[in-house]
């Protein structure tokens, strides 16, 4: 893969868990990461949930190796250009060219 190719931003929050003042909890953003991402893609296809159609996208991330071992499977992502965040599912490693593939789906 040339470093061309890695030509949008993707921003990767990270989510914590905190107490509120009524002895819940929230889930908010502890901080954001900002890499360049190659994002294709993959399938895009259209599922009856509860009665009601959704749009369900799947996109393949690839990214330097350094930077997606600040990643984690289950961080939410959203990528410039797009709307709506992605939820990253799986993380393929790739040694010999140094870099990491990741595949998300949309969150609705």
């Amino acid at each position: 893969m040339q470093a061309g190719k890695l030509n949008k931003r993707i921003t990767v929050t990270k989510y914590t868990r905190v107490q509120d003042e009524f002895g819940g909890w929230n889930n908010t953003a502890a901080y954001n990461i900002t890499f360049w991402a190659d994002v294709d893609i993959i399938k895009g296809e259209i599922d009856t949930i509860s009665g009601k159609r959704a749009l369900s996208t799947e996109v393949k991330i690839t990214m330097r190796k350094k930077s997606a071992d600040q990643i984690n499977i289950g961080d939410t992502i959203v990528v410039s250009n797009q709307t709506g965040n992605y939820r990253i599912n799986d993380k393929f490693e790739s040694t010999l060219d140094f870099y990491t593939t990741l595949m998300a789906t949309k969150v609705e």
